[in-house]
């Protein structure tokens, strides 16, 4: 491109005046009473035969770096004299040029938006502005969100005129992240809505409720980022994936360290900051990618030899790495580490070739059934052996299968501890040892009971339930749910509808022991019987609540129905635009 190309030679330039000390803001190239700058014809011709550049591009890029140097000049003394910052501004898809712009640091972000709306855009366009990897808030000053004297920042427009935008982007985080907190609250994972928090070998990380939560929403609004890149959505991307950032960065380190998803969103920024031509202008770019590269190195090791021994391959994760290398690569680039660049941009091309898969393979898989991205995932795993990638897509399915059966077996433990609640010392029921008291004939409440006494000793267990026979009236911890059907069922003996639920619930649905007791009490109970279904009536009376919450749930589901369900989704890139850029840089660096 025209502006790389103009850029390359002002850094390789610029890499000649600090090498020979040249300050072209000082005599003798600038003048106080010369509007253009002076420039020795010696100097120009050295730098011409270094960079094997005709003298007039010297000249002019001299020139266009002695303007710079002098504006940025001007900027620093009007900042310390008057405290009025010049923050340079790109506009993402709009404008390659920076757009310098003079501001208080004490003004909010809201003021900030406005100025520039008046000044570029019209009153039909929303913007965000984003500074650091951070999108700017409207209700703080600049100073308080990291904006300073020379910050880049990037600014995003969308016109609110145009018919197929439903919300502009603001809104769109905001309702995706209302509906990961409504469905981040749902303790039974659905199939409508899984998101497995696990670690880079799959096995599910049990963390405690808030952490899981917290985890939840951060992936939630990746996920749905990564969607609006599929889209081509780039600005809204950028600003969920942003937003996921922000959650991430809230977790623990080791949480964090223990899976993957923290890397991939920082991969994923850079990458939508590259679509959006901004690499170069945002600080946060490097930041963002050594957090990538230092994760990925810690799941899958230096060499990706971590993942060989867990999952027997390295192909589809090495699409993951020549994206990485890649924007490494664009970054040394503007950075102007050209030698680095170069290794970078050879090192994403071996890997690019690795990665390519043969169409006629692909169909020959996908004739067997199969979705594309389970061929390409698969060939790319084998080598672009066809009978090993039918097999290894069958053996991967067989494998999820068992890692959701563990999982929903582990939750259900889980869940199951928590009703039951804890021993002696304070320590969880253990289920397997409960259940072994259960398939013996002892009832659920008995066991738990014993169990508790003796903090989960089966041998000790079975000697209490043998020397306190009255544990096994215990109710059970795990009610029958007691349906209209089995109160009529009860009633029709000629007992009031309230006292046949009761002794139902009582004895925990057994209609035979409910009647036989009404009979022998005049149809009379206990009020502690009562009591105990008297709330649960009421409950179901005022269904209101719960059905709103139903309903919110199922608004939550819409708004994030278009996030993928398959797990691997985020390993099957296409390459065709990592390809595109790969021959761009390529030419900038004549390679």
């Amino acid at each position: 491109m025209d502006s790389n190309r103009e850029e390359l030679l002002k850094e390789k330039l610029r890499h000649c005046l600090n090498r020979d000390q040249v300050k072209l803001w000082l005599t003798p190239y600038t003048l106080r009473n010369e509007d253009s700058g002076i420039y020795p014809d010696e100097l120009v011709s050295k730098y011409a035969a270094e960079l094997h550049l005709e003298p007039v591009a010297i000249r002019s890029t001299l020139e266009s770096l002695r303007v710079h140097a002098l504006e940025k000049l001007a900027a620093r003394n009007k900042f310390n004299d008057t405290g009025i910052a010049c923050i340079k501004l790109r506009m993402a898809g709009i404008c390659q040029e920076g757009i310098d712009l003079e501001i208080s640091l004490d003004k909010t972000g809201f003021e900030l938006r406005e100025i520039i709306r008046d000044r570029h855009f019209s009153a039909a366009q929303q913007l965000k502005v984003i500074c650091k990897g951070r999108v700017i808030r409207d209700d703080a000053k600049l100073a308080a969100q990291g904006v300073k004297n020379g910050s880049q920042c990037m600014v995003l427009c969308q016109t609110k005129a145009v018919e197929s935008v439903k919300d502009d982007d603001q809104k769109k985080v905001h309702k995706t992240r209302e509906a990961a907190e409504v469905l981040s609250n749902i303790e039974d994972e659905s199939d409508d809505y899984y998101v497995q928090i696990a670690d880079q070998n799959g096995k599910s990380l049990n963390l405690p409720t808030e952490e899981r939560k917290a985890l939840m929403l951060a992936m939630t609004l990746h996920e749905k980022g990564r969607s609006a890149l599929k889209q081509k959505d780039y600005e809204g991307a950028l600003l969920l994936l942003l937003e996921a950032d922000s959650e991430f960065s809230k977790c623990r380190a080791d949480i964090l360290n223990s899976v993957d998803n923290y890397a991939l969103v920082c991969l994923d920024v850079v990458w939508c900051y590259l679509l959006l031509r901004n690499i170069n202008d945002l600080p946060d770019a490097e930041r963002k990618l050594k957090a990538c590269e230092d994760c990925f190195k810690r799941s899958y090791g230096q060499n990706l030899e971590r993942l060989t021994l867990v999952k027997g391959g390295t192909g589809s994760e090495r699409a993951l790495f020549m994206r990485l290398h890649l924007l490494q690569a664009v970054l040394a680039f503007h950075q102007q580490k050209l030698t680095r660049a170069k290794e970078l941009l050879a090192q994403a091309e071996m890997e690019l070739q690795i990665l390519q898969v043969d169409e006629e393979k692909l169909a020959q898989v996908m004739e067997l059934g199969y979705s594309v991205a389970e061929a390409r995932l698969s060939l790319r795993q084998c080598g672009g052996d066809v009978q090993e990638a039918v097999a290894f897509i069958s053996n991967r399915k067989e494998e999820k299968i068992k890692l959701r059966k563990v999982e929903k077996e582990n939750k259900r433990k889980r869940k199951l501890e928590a009703k039951l609640g804890p021993t002696a010392d304070g320590s969880k029921i253990n289920i397997d040892v409960y259940e072994d008291l259960l398939r013996l004939g002892f009832p659920k409440g008995a066991a738990a009971e014993a169990l508790k006494q003796v903090n989960n000793s089966l041998d000790q267990a079975l000697q209490v339930l043998q020397d306190h026979p009255e544990l096994l009236s215990i109710k059970d911890p795990d009610p029958i749910p007691i349906t209209d059907e089995m109160i009529a069922q009860v009633s029709d003996m000629g007992f009031t509808a309230l006292n046949s639920k009761a002794a139902l619930h009582h004895f925990n649905g057994s209609a035979q022991q409910a009647i036989e007791h009404l009979l022998s009490n005049g149809g009379e109970i206990p009020a502690d019987w009562v009591s105990d279904v008297e709330p649960a009536a009421s409950t179901s009376k005022s269904g209101g609540a719960s059905g709103g919450g139903v309903a919110r749930q199922r608004e939550a589901f819409e708004e994030i129905n278009d996030i993928s369900k398959d797990e691997d989704d985020y390993l099957d890139l296409m390459l065709t635009e990592e390809a595109e850029f790969l021959q761009e840089y390529k030419s900038l660096l004549q390679l």
